[in-house]
């Protein structure tokens, strides 16, 4: 997922380079188009094959940090207020709407949209993740995957009245937090690796998500070196099972750290949910 509020740091060029790198090695893509006819193409929309199911992947970002795109320009990054570079408050529902139609014509098994929203550092959705998680559920959602806050927030099932007037459920995840980053406190090092499991009925051919884990992570800075220097981002559950992270032994501050980020972390997400809790 490449559309985010940094995504026009580096203007246009910085944009298409990246992905020019990201087709370079093979890694596929979606939130950012290098022109018009890339971005009419496919919508928008990656449709991945995950372990023989196929899932329309979309994303979008609340803004650009201030910048505007330019109106010839704005297939470079998918956007999903109309204000973009003012107030953030104003959703483009006519998109958003038309988008998930175009992916529900393909005809996938299930749709992921991939957002990036929310306030940073606060745990816990606002109103306007909220509202638009249920607006995207409406619309054929299956799943919901949230980042930018830079911190955790929680994860949700909602039950919404479909486009099509039928009861269906979205799996929401506000914000998995940072994955690798140099910020310094413990909730902006606290992370985790979210598992969904996908099972397909062999008859009706119904997709559906039966399972939802997740394996607790922290960033552990050592020596006090600058920036990109001595950062470990270690598997909670088996960092403090060694008592150890790259050979070298836990402090016993590091000890303690470890354990207030996993205590975090449950508080987040719930400690039901922790695949690690059983031991590494």
């Amino acid at each position: 997922s490449t559309a985010n509020n940094h995504s026009r740091d580096q203007g246009l060029d910085g944009i298409y380079r990246t992905l020019d790198v990201l087709d370079q090695v093979g890694l596929e893509h979606v939130g950012n188009q290098r022109s018009q006819e890339e971005l009419e193409e496919n919508r928008g929309i990656y449709v991945a094959d995950v372990g023989g199911i196929s899932v329309a992947f979309l994303s979008y970002t609340y803004g650009l940090n201030g910048f505007r795109l330019d109106g010839d320009k704005m297939f470079a990054v998918n956007l999903f207020n109309l204000d973009y570079y003012t107030t953030l408050a104003n959703p483009d529902y006519d998109r958003l709407r038309s988008d998930l139609e175009a992916a529900r014509e393909l005809d996938t098994d299930l749709i992921a949209v991939m957002i990036h929203w929310g306030v940073e550092y606060q745990n816990a959705p606002n109103s306007h993740q909220t509202e638009l998680a249920q607006f995207l559920g409406e619309q054929g959602a299956d799943l919901v995957l949230g980042g930018h806050p830079h911190v955790l927030q929680p994860y949700e099932t909602i039950t919404v009245t479909g486009w099509d007037g039928a009861e269906r459920e979205g799996f929401v995840c506000y914000s998995l937090g940072n994955f690798i980053s140099n910020q310094q406190d413990l909730e902006t090092r606290t992370t985790a690796v979210l598992e969904l499991e996908l099972t397909q009925d062999p008859g009706t051919e119904e997709t559906s998500l039966t399972d939802v884990s997740y394996l607790p992570y922290y960033m552990v800075h050592r020596n006090g070196q600058p920036a990109g220097q001595q950062r470990y981002l270690v598997n909670i559950h088996q960092a403090l099972a060694d008592q150890a992270v790259d050979g070298l032994p836990l402090t016993a501050a590091e000890t303690q750290e470890l354990q207030a980020a996993l205590e975090h972390c449950h508080a987040i997400l719930g400690a039901e949910d922790d695949r690690g809790a059983a031991g590494p």
